[in-house]
């Protein structure tokens, strides 16, 4: 069955974001109209801090896995003290996106993986969502900018097994813009910060072409970094200095329960922050008994933040955002806004840290938790999608008699996807002598760089490669080619070694539909077909 399927009833479009810490569902009805969060009895909680738009509901992404094999999701885990079970699967998107090994126990003599874990979560979501929701629901997944290939293909999995048929995906520095209700225009520069439970990170995003719609992407990354400063740690800060102003003095296991109580009550103090300004929790330590009372006030979080050097590791992380972007060629710009997601993004004292920083740049902070399911929500349909790739894309390779890197081109602007058949095929050899493992370098061309940008000129070689013609430096970021498949390289294994030189791969490429660039690779050593139609890069 074709995944977009029409239905004379009034689609309904569900926008989902799957962080590390909630995943938030908005829904909105025929025409663009009531725009909410999805409530989950019993598995989701309303996020405090969310402004004057309404509650935003968001299920908090664990899976607590029994003795017998069965699982609670979310909340669910949340109140029955859970969370720090040895059976118990958090902050899974982090263990996901990086392909962890790591294996959770759930069950005798059973164990499970993360990707095991954030299918169950998702499908057990997706399917009461799917259930109480009329006709036939289109669904929109934010993708992550570090995503693997396989991800987007792992969530239509999900979909189509929960009966979603009508899905698809848009890039979450997209999603992020249109939550927040911004057009991209070409050249515009976004800086978006994205607070979650364990990381700090400062994206610099820049707009590729105003004519180009949501659900291609309009926005590239040119500088991003990293802190592993999560919220968790401004959390802990909180349940110290909590602790510390009761006037008692504990020591040892006693200072460790009672902060961990605070900690698995800090929903509650940042409610009774968000709505009166003050909070104040009544303790009792179960082991001796004590009972105590112990409050902050949002005043309080400014100073808690500065004596645990946070504003330091904030700018920090902002500049070596900005110092990564100038090293892509990209000059360090006056973003247009600074947009902040997470939440981390939601705590007052923060926001406070960043308004200052960026001062006379508008800063968007007041949709924290649902800017990117909204953005997702308002993500152009894919029937109006063209069917057609944007740029050039080409292999990169060293030419020892020229001494110089070139380039075979394997897909055109213009494209069609998915193709029809085969839109290369190449052999590939070894470069040294004893090589076990063979790259595919993937560089992509804009086809439509900044007017008054030079552009490259590309000069024809007899192999079929190419070469620049000119100094890399006469180009302007929009012109110059861009490795793309850095993060996820795709890596052909060699056994025996190859030799230098020698034909070992015959590779042959295609387009699926999701604009994968897929690659299928033999062995002409051992005849072994080692890679059948593996996703390379998502071509924009």
């Amino acid at each position: 069955m074709d995944r977009y399927v029409h239905s004379h009833q009034p689609a309904t479009r569900l926008g989902v974001d799957f962080g590390n810490g909630f995943l938030v569902i908005g829904i909105e009805g025929p025409e663009g109209r009531g725009f909410r969060t999805r409530e989950f009895p019993g598995w989701s909680k309303v996020l405090p801090g969310a402004g004057e738009t309404g509650p935003v509901h968001g299920v908090p992404v664990q899976v607590c896995y029994d003795r017998d094999g069965t699982w609670t999701i979310g909340e669910e885990v949340m109140q029955a003290g859970r969370s720090d079970d040895p059976g118990t699967a958090r902050w899974i998107r982090n263990y996901l996106l990086e392909e962890s090994p790591v294996r959770i126990p759930s069950g005798p003599d059973r164990q499970v993986t993360f990707r095991d874990a954030a299918t169950a979560f998702l499908t057990t979501v997706l399917a009461r969502a799917k259930k109480e929701c009329p006709g036939y629901p289109e669904v929109i997944f934010s993708l992550p900018a570090d995503a693997p290939e396989w991800y987007a293909g792992w969530l239509g999995s999900i979909a189509d097994a929960t009966g979603l048929v009508s899905w698809n995906t848009l890039d979450e520095f997209t999603a992020t813009v249109a939550g927040y209700g911004l057009p991209v225009k070409e050249g515009q520069i976004f800086i978006v910060i994205h607070f979650d439970e364990t990381d700090l990170s400062v994206s610099i995003v820049r707009g590729q072409d105003s004519s180009t719609p949501p659900s291609t992407g309009g926005l590239r990354v040119a500088g991003q970094a990293t802190d592993d400063t999560g919220c968790r740690a401004i959390d802990t800060w909180i349940a110290q200095d909590m602790l510390a102003g009761t006037g008692r003095k504990y020591t040892g296991e006693k200072t460790g329960r009672i902060r961990d109580t605070i900690l698995k009550r800090m929903g509650e103090v940042y409610g009774q922050l968000a709505d009166t300004g003050e909070a104040m929790l009544d303790i009792t330590d179960t082991a001796s008994g004590t009972k105590i009372s112990a409050g902050v006030a949002r005043a309080d979080l400014g100073r808690i933040v500065a004596e645990h050097e946070f504003p330091a590791t904030l700018d920090r992380t902002i500049s070596r955002a900005r110092a990564a972007a100038r090293s892509h060629g990209y000059a360090d710009e006056t973003p247009a806004a600074v947009l902040m997601t997470g939440r981390g993004s939601a705590i007052p004292a923060v926001q406070e840290l960043v308004i200052m920083h960026f001062s006379g740049v508008p800063v968007r902070c007041d949709h924290p938790f649902d800017a990117v399911a909204r953005g997702a929500v308002v993500f152009t349909s894919p029937a109006d999608r063209p069917d057609r790739i944007r740029n050039d894309y080409a292999l990169r390779y060293w030419d020892p008699s020229a001494r110089e890197h070139r380039y075979r081109f394997l897909v055109r602007s213009g494209a069609r996807y998915p193709s029809a058949g085969q839109v290369a095929r190449i052999t590939i050899s070894a470069a040294y002598d004893g090589q076990t493992r063979l790259g595919i370098p993937l560089y992509e061309f804009n086809v439509s760089p900044d007017p008054g940008t030079p552009a490259l000129e590309l000069v024809s070689d007899p192999a079929g490669g190419v070469r620049i013609a000119g100094p890399a430096e006469d180009a302007g970021p929009g012109s110059m080619p861009v490795p793309v498949n850095g993060r996820t390289p795709t890596l052909l294994a060699a056994d025996p070694p190859a030799l230098k030189g020698e034909p070992r791969f015959e590779l042959t490429f295609t387009l699926d539909r999701e604009r994968h660039l897929c690659v299928t690779a033999r062995d002409l050593a051992t005849g072994t077909l080692v890679k059948k139609n593996a996703p390379v890069h998502r071509l924009e």
